[in-house]
């Protein structure tokens, strides 16, 4: 086919190239000239729904064990040392109805990574010493979510459908669906499977790298023509999701974090034939507004609802729920039946008003210009997207697919609306204590399923509209045209264009992205925020009030191709605003009259404390690993206190001491701003003047400095931290000495050649846990090395022998580590250093973070790749000699108590933390 059958934007400079192998395999090969990285991906129509009954969460464990050796490339983990080597990564996700598979690396090596790549599917081994060990991985996936509310409240949804229904199927698997048959091995359902499923007639294969499509071409050509062909035999989605008693029901669900949510979930049919009309999202959005008139507007003026969404909701093939979830207040728990018959008047209301043009014409026009001046994305992000989208559109639409929208028909958008009826509804309600009889499996999430009364759904269908719901207004923040900065504007880099002892603002016109869009970030210092760790918990709670507060005012600016978020940061509080250039000046002053003028209310006050008391409280039930980080950060980080330290002072305060707090948290500030994008110098100007005089009547700072607690001269020691989980955890945080170009060289080094074997070994051969890693981690700007890994049955003494054993068997290994190989390796780092901006947003984030990081001379990614490229072999292995020294100065982080006979020093994280702050 024709590459200008598919329909690209003004803005994509890329080519592309449909094709079809005779084995039936559908490319597209994707050419774009200044692609940093190339990568590839591959999507089979295979996923969950396709497990046999007998077998379930047997297409989630073919996705592992493909990744363990291949006929020409037999070395189980050899793919991803490959890949990490070349600067990229590699991963897959296995879904309903489709499996995903992807990769990039650097261009050069990109031909060898394809080679590799598809002998995984060509030829894959499947072999017998990694069956058990791969069988144990996907225990442990399976045992670190069992607490997870997702997964809970998931499976009870799986058990109240049609069990004939591929939905109901447990996606995942473990130890006990994953076991040999007296008629079957695993190994044999795998090759089954494989056999029947991973033909090249059900794959769609993406290519995206800067060499021409004639030469992707002859790759593709030669390394995927042997993939197997053949028809797929398959039952088809056939069985409806939900039969007529599934229907015009209520659960009760009770989950592990406390919340309190009310979800109604309407049964639709599989709604892709309607993509081009987008007729679902649109009345997610009439759903979902928060405008005067709307209803999270009434039921929030009513106490019964803190936020609202709409539009979620499981999809397939023949099924689409589309959901309307409200996160409730004490009041609303109660009032479940009045939120609900709130819901079903606005409904009548929309289905009694005339299809709203206006409306639907603005959406169109933000899809219209989000398609028009579409930012890039990375290879690895547009091969994963087109290749799933090769399964859901026609080829000319692969690309545009999800910006198409047309008018639809009348009667088309009264027919979806016929859908949003009480028998068709299923009424969820999740909270703490609610009267449960049933236990769901795998889980065991209690719950409870009951038919809605007669008497509630004949009140229900019987409702009219209410005269206080209205359909959203013209929106303020809309514009009809926009405007583009000449591509001769563009500045290399940001200039302070104002300093004085309130604003600093600093202003880089962009066009490199050909898009009209801008950011403006301000960092607020607030002195008064930092003065105690009651102040720093208040500073919280202000925040989410401020939040709450502007959230239904500012709202339309969300829908008019404007955001803005904001949330504690440093040493105050962080405002950015994004989007549109158009407008967004008087979007981010219109947050900051907000700051100055809102109130705080007493029910709202109690209401968003115990909401935050409850976020921190169940901070604890996160995964072990998680809470493991955060104790790091608390420890390091003077102003980011321990969530237990937090809440002791958030329960004890009071609205009368928060109001004197309120008056006086803005009363001495500085402001540092950037503003980057479609902007011109005049509209610097403006928003310099216009913070100028929101800052007139106020006393002024200088920027604050960011209080650190080094941990020199006090390790190695070893932290024991208390967990609501049954997982063991342990992280090994190696703090660098400086912060010197040359300390980020070496660690992010390490952490590239360490990364791919520390999985492989720990997790792949000894099973350890399934979530192990390492990562480069900077805290306050110094950077480390952090080992983590969280395990279902290994303590922490085991993990960190573990640990040790494997760093001095690789200290070993690289003793045998070439010339040429570390030259390689260097180079891969220096590939991702080197990576060019792939988009407005990564640019206005990393030129943000060197404003915040003092490089004022935006230039420390060249500094770093200056120190990479002197550092020598030798200088590398004394480095890593360096960091397994006894006295290095690491912090152990554990939920068990120490190992015996060990060189640590053991303390609790406040001793330490005194200890520091002494120093």
């Amino acid at each position: 086919m024709k590459k200008n059958l598919i329909k690209q934007s003004p803005n994509d400079q890329k080519q592309y190239k449909h094709l079809v192998l005779a084995n039936g395999l559908a490319v597209l090969l994707v050419q774009q000239s200044d692609a940093e990285k190339s990568a590839a991906a591959l999507c089979i129509r295979a996923g969950h729904f396709d497990d046999p009954p007998e077998r379930q969460g047997l297409a989630h464990f073919t996705e592992h064990m493909l990744f363990l050796g291949s006929k020409h490339y037999p070395v189980a983990g050899s793919f991803q040392q490959f890949v990490s080597h070349h600067g990229g990564s590699s991963n897959a996700w296995t879904g309903t109805e489709h499996s995903t598979y992807f990769f990039d690396s650097d261009a050069a090596h990109f031909a060898e990574g394809l080679q590799r790549f598809a002998d995984m599917f060509i030829h894959p081994l499947f072999a017998e010493s990694y069956i058990e060990k791969e069988r144990q991985a996907i225990e442990a996936e399976f045992t670190l979510k069992l607490k997870d509310d997702g997964r809970r409240i998931y499976q009870v949804h799986k058990e109240t459908v049609n069990p004939a229904h591929p939905f109901a199927k447990f996606s995942v698997g473990n130890l006990q669906t994953l076991v040999d048959l007296p008629e079957q091995s695993l190994r044999d359902s795998l090759l089954a499977f494989y056999q029947r499923y991973y033909l090249a007639s059900q794959m769609t294969l993406v290519l995206v790298a800067p060499e021409p499509l004639s030469t992707q071409q002859a790759w593709v050509e030669q390394h995927f023509t042997a993939m197997p062909q053949g028809e797929c035999q398959r039952d088809w989605l056939e069985e409806p999701l939900y039969l007529p008693e599934q229907l015009g029901i209520e659960l009760r669900v009770e989950p592990h974090k406390e919340m309190h949510k009310l979800v109604l979930s309407f049964a639709l049919p599989g709604i892709q034939r309607w993509y081009p009309y987008k007729l679902v999202s649109f009345i997610a959005h009439l759903l979902g507004d928060e405008g005067p008139g709307s209803l999270y507007a009434e039921l929030k003026a009513a106490g019964w609802i803190n936020q609202l969404s709409a539009g979620g909701g499981v999809d397939g093939s023949n099924f689409k729920d589309f959901s309307i979830s409200c996160e409730l207040t004490q009041a609303g728990m109660a009032s479940t039946e009045q939120i609900t018959h709130a819901i079903f008047q606005y409904l009548a209301m929309l289905k009694q008003s005339p299809f709203p043009q206006q409306l639907y014409r603005e959406r169109q026009q933000l899809l219209e210009w989000s398609f028009s001046y579409q930012e890039p994305s990375t290879s690895e992000q547009t091969a994963t997207e087109l290749a799933v989208n090769m399964h859901h559109y026609p080829v000319e639409d692969i690309v545009f697919g999800d910006y198409r929208m047309e008018t639809p028909p009348e009667s088309l958008y009264r027919q979806v609306l016929n859908y949003f009826q009480p028998t068709n509804v299923r009424l969820m309600v999740i909270g703490p204590g609610l009267e449960t009889n049933q236990s769901a499996r795998w889980y065991l999430t209690p719950y409870r399923v009951e038919p809605l009364p007669t008497r509630l759904l004949q009140s229900l269908a019987n409702l009219s509209p209410s005269p206080k719901f209205q359909l959203p207004q013209p929106n303020p923040y809309f514009v009809d045209e926009l405007r583009l900065l000449p591509e001769s504007a563009t500045q290399e880099r940001p200039d302070c264009i104002h300093r004085d002892n309130a604003l600093t603002l600093w202003f880089k016109p962009d066009a490199d992205f050909h898009t009209p869009k801008g950011h403006i970030y301000l960092q607020l210092s607030l002195p008064f925020s930092i003065q105690s760790c009651w102040h720093l918990a208040a500073t919280r709670l202000w925040v989410e009030l401020l939040n709450d507060e502007i959230q239904q005012a500012l709202y339309p600016a969300s829908t008019a191709g404007l955001g803005y978020s904001l949330h504690v940061q440093k040493q105050g509080i962080s405002i950015h605003s994004f989007g549109l250039s158009n407008n967004q000046i008087q979007l981010l002053l219109d947050v900051l009259e907000h700051l100055s003028q809102f109130q705080v209310q007493a029910g709202r006050f109690h209401e968003i404390k115990q909401q935050l008391m409850r976020h921190w409280r169940d901070s604890h039930k996160n995964k072990p690993v998680a809470s493991l980080f955060s104790q790091l950060s608390a420890v390091l980080h003077p102003l980011n206190p321990a969530i237990d330290r937090l809440l002791l002072e958030l329960e004890s305060m009071q609205l009368d001491a928060f109001a004197c707090f309120h008056q006086q948290l803005l009363q001495q500030l500085h402001i540092e701003a950037f503003m980057v994008g479609n902007w011109q110098s005049q509209d610097a100007t403006e928003l310099q003047q216009r913070l100028g005089s929101w800052l007139a009547d106020r006393e002024h700072c200088a920027p604050l400095s960011v209080p650190e607690r080094p941990m020199q001269n006090h390790g190695p020691v070893w932290l024991n931290i208390d967990v609501d989980h049954h997982d063991h955890a342990l992280v090994i945080y190696l703090p660098a000495q400086d912060k010197s170009p040359e300390q980020i060289s070496r660690f992010m080094l390490a952490n590239h050649l360490l990364a791919p074997r520390y999985f492989h070994q720990l997790r792949t051969e000894q099973q350890l846990g399934y979530l192990v890693g390492t990562g480069y981690v900077p805290v306050n700007t110094l950077p480390g090395l952090a080992f983590y890994i969280q395990s279902p049955n290994t303590d922490c003494q085991q993990l960190y022998q573990a640990t040790v054993q494997f760093y001095r068997t690789f200290l070993a290994e690289l003793e045998q580590l070439s010339e040429l190989e570390f030259q390689e390796l260097k180079q891969g780092l220096l590939n991702q250093l080197q990576d060019k901006d792939t988009s407005l947003s990564s640019r206005a984030k990393r030129l943000w973070l060197a404003i915040g990081q003092d490089d004022l001379q935006f230039n420390l990614t060249e500094r770093i790749s200056s120190a990479t490229k002197q550092l020598t072999l030798n200088q590398f292995v004394h480095f890593f000699y360096q960091l397994l020294s006894p006295d290095y100065d690491a912090i152990f982080l554990a939920t068990d108590s120490k190992p015996s006979h060990s060189h640590l020093r053991f303390l609790d994280a406040s001793e330490l933390i005194s200890e520091l702050e002494n120093d």
